[in-house]
């Protein structure tokens, strides 16, 4: 493990060297459909033209010079090259005065299918509280870790309250669920957002999600493999449920483990904290999932729709009850300082109506108007405009067309972004944050969403953008998804890969991509040396475990790249539900 990962830093610390001598053409590295947009950029400015060749070294594309433009994100000059008219499925090469560049650039119906399947079969590999086994996981085969069967309330015992009774702490069984990220920690402000976005595609696009099928083992026969895998958290989500409808944090231990196999951290674990943003997030998310799992499971849905309406009146009933971090937990606290709860609140209320027609939530719906915050697990606000937007039938055609007035100014901005860039990305210089190819990936979504609205294809070029960047069109040339591309990080910040003695990562993981808030960085043996040192954002990333802040994987983070990767191929395939 220790080889593999300094030779891999070492590889991305001369891409980052260097980056800016080279004349590599990036591009998708998984290719292109036959109609999709086609964008390969080139750093620097010799301005000379350039010829694609076929396989078989015939010529069917003369580019000549574009403008070179400067990406403050990385400090370069590029030459952005577009070869959209490329409709021929087939290998094709690039050549710059008779010499060829870089890789081959491919064409077929469907380059982005492995790697959504893949990244779909990564929630498997994030099962909490059972053993992966060798026909499905392959030689990532583990024990079970984390049964959860006995899990203690935060507060009812003498560890975490000096002043509890003396009478046995509370315990309740909280199984099942995916581990949040790099580490074990079930979460479900994270869950909610994971949650609704695969439960999205296959809203979106159920027939091509139908078409779907990756190895893993099937628990309940009647449903799809996404809705399967899916109530595998949706059934530990219902466990954190306390009796008067109120929400637990989180599942997880005290403090974080080290590098260990799930079934190694055999510390405590705590459900820590009801409060009102677990609450709502838990609200809206099995509002949105009694509806998609009622035809095929009616009892289940009527379970989880109770379970929304409950949970929803009890934030009602506690407004004030945010979860605040106890000084004796240093998991992850997912509570951002300046949390109102407004954006749950809107995001549960229109769930809750899409479900029930209920006017109690339609009227609170109106009574807190959308704005353009979002999406991300700390703003669901967008998550409440695309339901809203794509719904007018449901919520009449004011207020939908106040969501589709914010949707389609928010992709406007980005578009207009994208078409500015550099290196054509659609992306806010704020996105450059922690998971910053998260906010990728969901820029990819909204410009998903306005196409939907309005068939206006610039908005599905610009959600085509974005997969290419997060696949390779970005400065280091790398592919930020485990296993797939030309060059993909090996050593994610992910404690099972870390532990489990296989050189290759677990395949489909999306990575947090780079950014300079340089959180790892640090002269303790466990954090990285300085990797940021060119101070440009883009460039700040190193395909190292120490990097939690670049290298992490985590479930909100696969979840919109899934989506993206999926809707893209489902388009792309006539298989669009819109």
């Amino acid at each position: 493990m220790i080889q593999k990962t300094l030779v891999s830093a070492l590889f991305f610390s001369l891409v980052a060297s260097s980056f800016s001598f080279s004349a590599m053409p990036l591009f998708n590295q998984l290719g292109f459909t036959p109609e999709s947009e086609k964008i390969v950029v080139i750093p620097g400015n010799d301005a000379n033209p350039i010829e694609v060749r076929d396989v078989f070294g015939k010529k069917v594309l003369d580019l000549k010079v574009p403008y070179v433009s400067e990406w403050p994100a990385s400090g370069e000059e590029t030459q952005v090259y577009d070869l959209s008219s490329i409709k021929k499925e087939g290998t094709y090469r690039l050549f710059r005065n008779g010499e060829y560049l870089g890789n081959p650039i491919v064409v077929s119906k469907n380059p982005y299918e492995e790697v959504a399947k893949a990244s779909l079969k990564w929630f498997y590999y994030q099962r909490a509280g059972v053993a992966l086994e060798y026909p499905y996981a392959g030689k990532w085969a583990r024990a079970a870790g984390h049964p959860d069967d006995k899990v203690i309330v935060y507060g009812t015992d003498k560890v975490t309250n000096k002043k509890a009774s003396k009478t046995k702490p509370r315990i309740i069984s909280s199984p099942k669920g995916w581990y949040d990220a790099g580490d074990y920690g079930k979460y479900i402000v994270n869950s909610t957002i994971t949650v609704f976005t695969l439960l999205a595609l296959y809203e979106h696009f159920p027939a091509y999600a139908d078409t779907l099928h990756w190895n893993i083992p099937t628990i309940y026969k009647n449903l799809p493999p996404l809705l399967d895998e899916v109530r595998w958290n949706l059934e530990w989500m219902l466990s954190a449920q306390d009796k008067d409808g109120g929400v637990f944090h989180k599942v997880t231990t005290l403090k974080f483990s080290g590098s260990v196999a799930p079934e190694k951290d055999t510390d405590a674990r705590y459900a820590i904290i009801k409060n009102v943003v677990a609450s709502l997030d838990f609200a809206g998310v099995m509002a949105q999932a009694s509806v998609v799992y009622k035809k095929f499971d009616k009892p289940f849905a009527d379970k989880m729709l109770k379970a929304a309406e409950k949970a929803y009146a009890w934030a009602k009933a506690n407004p004030k009850a945010m979860y605040v971090q106890p000084e004796d937990v240093q998991t992850g606290s997912y509570a951002p300082g300046n949390e109102d709860g407004k954006d749950e609140f809107r995001f549960a209320a229109s769930e809750l109506y899409n479900a029930t027609k209920k006017d109690l939530y339609l009227k609170d719906l109106k009574n807190n108007p959308f704005n353009a915050n979002g999406p991300w697990w700390g703003d669901l606000n967008f998550l409440a405009v695309y339901r809203v937007a794509l719904s007018p039938a449901v919520f009449g055609d004011s207020l939908s067309q106040a969501a589709k007035k914010i949707l389609i100014e928010e992709a406007n901005s980005l578009r207009a972004e994208g078409d500015s860039s550099a290196y054509r990305l659609p992306m806010h210089t704020w996105n450059w944050n922690w998971g910053s190819n998260s906010a990728v990936a969901n820029n990819g979504i909204i410009l998903l969403h306005a196409y939907y609205l309005t068939k206006d294809k610039s908005y599905l070029d610009g959600a085509q953008q974005t997969l290419d960047y997060l696949l390779g069109k970005n400065p280091l040339e790398i592919s930020y998804v485990t296993g797939f591309g030309y060059r993909s990080p090996k050593n994610p910040h992910h404690r099972p890969s870390e532990s489990d003695f296989v050189d290759e990562p677990v395949p489909g993981m999306l990575v947090g991509g780079p950014h300079l808030g340089k959180q790892d960085i640090g002269e303790e043996n466990w954090k990285c040396k300085d990797y940021a040192g060119a101070n440009k954002p883009a460039l700040a990333y190193i395909d190292h475990q120490c990097s939690y802040a670049t290298n992490e994987v985590a479930i909100n983070w696969n979840a919109p790249f899934a989506y993206l990767a999926s809707a893209l191929q489902a388009i792309y395939s006539g298989l669009g539900a819109f």
